[in-house]
């Protein structure tokens, strides 16, 4: 199922990057937020966190294609995908469309 897929890969990037903590909201509304601390990001890399082949730690662990594919799949399903970066707090939000 593409959402399980979403989910392993915003998981999977959370627990490499991360500084230890990770949150995952579930929402009636159909919104999910996945938010953990990191220090080793900024605002502009935030932006390019879709975008293929970008990664954080220049490809030394990962591909850069995990978050890419997130997108990819939410949007097939009509859904919205972002990323947002506060104080060491980086936030993604999926909002799926419920019909």
């Amino acid at each position: 199922m593409a959402i399980e897929r979403v989910l392993n890969n915003l998981i999977a990037n959370a627990l490499k990057y991360s500084e230890g903590d990770l949150d995952i909201s579930l929402f009636e509304n159909g919104v999910i937020t996945v938010a953990n601390t990191s220090s080793k990001i900024n605002e502009i890399q935030v932006g390019q966190l879709f975008n293929r082949f970008f990664s954080v730690d220049t490809g030394e662990n990962g591909t850069g294609l995990g978050l890419s594919i997130a997108k990819v799949l939410i949007e097939q399903m009509n859904g919205k995908i972002s990323a947002k970066y506060n104080g060491n707090k980086l936030t993604i939000t999926i909002t799926l469309n419920r019909e």
